[in-house]
């Protein structure tokens, strides 16, 4: 893929937002990329796995693999602590994942606080 070059000069405010939403430039850019294929209809984003041994997390992949060792990889799920509003709301990096065997799945739970508490 080519460079992408912007009329006006934005890589300061680009890396403002990165900070402020806790994320690398290389992931904001691309969630504000995956943001306008969805709001437009396109499907986005690949299906990450988690490999799960004995109850344990061990890795993460978009491309799971027959683990050699009986593992089992698991969807993994986003969600946030509330309902999210960009216009009222950040949301923080991550928690570390967790394993939700009821559902068989392995959850990915983002905190959101209120724009109000940046600088709490």
């Amino acid at each position: 893929m080519p460079d992408i070059g912007f009329r006006y000069a934005r890589a300061d405010l680009l890396k403002a937002l990165a900070d402020r939403r806790g994320v690398g430039l290389s992931n904001l850019l691309r969630s504000l990329a995956d943001a306008a294929l969805a709001s437009e209809g396109f499907p986005v984003g690949e299906q990450q796995y988690c490999l799960v041994r004995d109850g344990e997390l061990v890795t993460t992949s978009f491309k799971p693999a027959k683990d050699p060792d009986g593992g089992e990889w698991l969807p993994i799920e986003n969600e946030d602590t509330e309902p999210f509003d960009s216009s009222k709301h950040w949301r923080l990096k991550p928690l570390p994942l967790r394993l939700d065997s009821a559902r068989g799945i392995v959850v990915r739970t983002y905190p959101v606080i209120a724009k109000c508490q940046e600088h709490a």
